[in-house]
């Protein structure tokens, strides 16, 4: 007989109830560490994977359980396999002595360990983030070692043998417990537990009504907040598909019931829920491992992505404002409107943004960012236990209650915390694999060298092929191993043309991004398709419009180097003033209107007045400039000529 969530056996509550546990006691874990300290090495690490791998399996038994979906046998298996996981991680903790002399000898349990450990991070990262990944990895694993037997020529990969192949993937600190493994111990766990905790607080409502406030009043008002409330959330969240869940569940059915269409609504949750990972401060997984990859501070990753995160929502703003203007959708309601007391009433303001200046301060102050993470969770929750005796909606509960549910929202942040996490552990041990066998065949190197070789064809070229690759890594995987498998073949390449490492790192660290909403395989236009109700192509056609200025700007800050506050004052400032020009001159011309319809050869002069300011050079944007000054001028002088339409 199978059970509903509702007619759930006393055991399975009690599993699930265990589960939860078991997710804050890790995540209380990592605080810890954050705070005196980590473990060593084949500690730390092991302890972060063990929980990624036997957690995913737990919670898929769980989740089961309440759905009815598997049977018992079949729960018996997953619990099986979770214990597995956990006790091959553990067997390197007990021997990592052992395993640390240079001189040790395998014997058949060690390889039996090793070959399960690579198995169940497969069939791991299967459940929790879908085919791609784990079946490139499973390619790279038998390529690795049986690739000398099989291939010949320029790709025919080293010998190796069993001992070297455990070693590589598992008793040391290179492949699954690699560095991918320590940046996920020491600074991921700590940011989604922020994360996590200021959502679970109150953050989404204050997010939502602030930009409500901000942007509600304007042409397309609510597609706008939508914009503004999935850029605040989603440097939060660091996950598109969770910002797309979060906040789409608010904003894609107020449009839908102020009459904006279905496919358009999905289309600017998809699209802007997914730019939170390029948003400072906080940017998600993959910028902290990209600090990692360049050894560089992460304030100066936060510093340089502050341009194009500010192109990016400039263009999805553009997008939204010239797509509501043709099509009249109009502002928010009036009687929606919320009041800045809202949002700015101490209660509500000071758990969210005293965090988040928390962790500004101690990073620029030169602290880890474990550290800083970690301090910044202290200073929420005793912000939350100061202000919230004393708040409008609480002041009526008590000292005790306003305490005692302030316990239970920290608890729920670290469970869902946890649940998080055991995505992350299980996705970078994954691509640990793919990352360690690119780097011990040279494959990486090989495909490098391929990129390279097509910069005879011009650095354009080679630019869009690298942004093709890193979108095609991306099908159906999060935007942290798209982006360290493109940073392991694709960033190498431009480097030897030229670029700096930042510039080549952001470069397919955007189109990563970028990859959640680029069709075929697009997993936040999907999300929000879902929630939209609509056709997911049309929600798809859609995006790629209201984006279109969008895939531009990683090319604007390959060649203008201000973007990416590279240079002195002067130059930031004409970056970003032409790359703006450039993104509002793509904009309109993807669009078809600016103050009133636009026939296609008037859109097709907007795209080349911005196809003129790419360049750096002065007398492209003297042209390009006077172009587009004199087409704003032309179209103010014939007066706003509005054409409705469903578009």
């Amino acid at each position: 007989m199978r059970h509903s969530s509702a007619e759930a056996s006393p055991w399975q509550r009690r599993g699930t109830q265990a589960l939860g546990a078991l997710f804050a006691a890790f995540v209380a874990l990592h605080f810890y560490n954050a705070l005196f300290g980590q473990f060593e090495p084949l500690v730390q690490r092991p302890i972060f994977i063990g929980f990624g791998l036997g957690g995913a399996f737990f919670f898929y038994a769980a989740r089961a359980a309440r759905t009815g979906g598997r049977n018992g046998l079949e729960r018996t298996i997953d619990i099986t396999l979770g214990l597995l996981a956990f006790g091959v991680c553990l067997y390197v903790i007990l021997n990592r002595d052992r395993f640390s002399d240079i001189m040790v000898q395998y014997g058949p349990l060690d390889k039996a360990a090793g070959l399960l450990a690579v198995l169940l991070t497969l069939e791991a990262a299967r459940r929790v983030i879908g085919w791609f990944l784990p079946l490139l990895a499973l390619i790279t694993v038998l390529y690795y070692y049986f690739g000398y037997d099989l291939i010949d020529g320029g790709w025919r990969p080293p010998r190796v043998s069993a001992r070297t192949a455990v070693e590589t993937f598992y008793s040391s600190t290179t492949g699954i417990f690699g560095y991918l493994a320590d940046v996920g111990a020491r600074v991921i766990t700590i940011y989604v537990l922020l994360g996590a905790l200021l959502l679970s607080t109150g953050a989404t409502d204050v997010f939502m009504k602030m930009a409500t406030w901000i942007a509600g009043r304007t042409f397309g008002g609510p597609a706008k907040v939508c914009a503004l409330s999935s850029a605040t959330f989603g440097t939060v969240t660091g996950s598109a598909v969770a910002n797309v869940m979060a906040t789409g569940s608010i904003t894609i059915p107020t449009m839908k019931r102020l009459r904006y269409p279905p496919a358009f609504a999905g289309a600017v949750e998809a699209v802007a829920s997914s730019a939170g990972q390029l948003t400072p401060p906080v940017m998600g997984a993959g910028a902290f491992i990209m600090a990692e990859f360049l050894n560089i501070p992460y304030t100066q990753i936060a510093v340089a992505a502050m341009g194009p995160a500010f192109l990016y929502y400039l263009a999805i703003w553009l997008g939204v404002d010239l797509y509501a203007r043709r099509t009249g959708l109009q502002p928010t309601p009036k009687n929606e409107m919320p009041k800045p007391a809202d949002f700015l009433a101490p209660d509500k303001a000071i758990p969210l943004f005293l965090p988040i200046a928390t962790v500004v301060y101690f990073l620029f102050q030169g602290y880890t960012p474990s550290f800083a993470g970690a301090a910044s969770i202290i200073v929420l929750i005793l912000a939350c236990a100061a202000v919230r005796p004393f708040g409008r909606d609480t002041r009526e509960q008590g000292l005790k209650a306003c305490w005692t549910g302030l316990v239970r929202d920290v608890y729920e942040g670290m469970v869902e915390a946890g649940r998080a996490l055991v995505m992350i552990a299980a996705l970078l041990a994954c691509a640990a694999i793919v990352v360690k066998v690119l780097t011990a065949t040279g494959a990486g190197v090989k495909i490098s060298n391929l990129l390279f070789s097509v910069s005879d064809q011009g650095l354009i070229v080679a630019l869009l092929l690298a942004a093709v690759l890193s979108i095609v890594l991306g099908m159906d995987v999060p935007t942290t191993a798209s982006y360290v498998l493109a940073a392991a073949v694709a960033a190498p390449s431009l480097v030897r043309l030229g670029l700096p490492e930042l510039t080549a790192h952001l470069f397919v660290f955007y189109y990563a991004i970028l990859s959640a909403i680029t069709p075929p395989v697009c997993a936040s236009v999907y999300a929000a398709a879902a929630l939209a109700g609509a056709n997911f192509w049309k929600v798809a056609g859609r995006a790629l419009v209201l984006a279109g200025a969008v895939y531009v700007v990683p090319f604007l800050f390959v060649f203008r180097p201000g973007i990416l506050a590279q240079g002195g004052t002067g130059q930031i400032v004409l970056d970003l003033g032409v790359a703006s020009a450039a993104v509002f001159a793509v904009s309109v011309g993807l669009s078809g209107y600016f103050r009133g319809t636009l026939s296609i050869p008037g859109r097709g002069v907007f795209l080349a007045s911005a196809a003129l300011l790419f360049y750096a050079a002065p007398m492209a944007d003297i042209i390009g400039g006077l172009a587009l000054t004199g087409l704003i001028v032309w179209r103010f002088m014939r007066g706003e000529r509005q054409t409705l339409s469903t578009g």
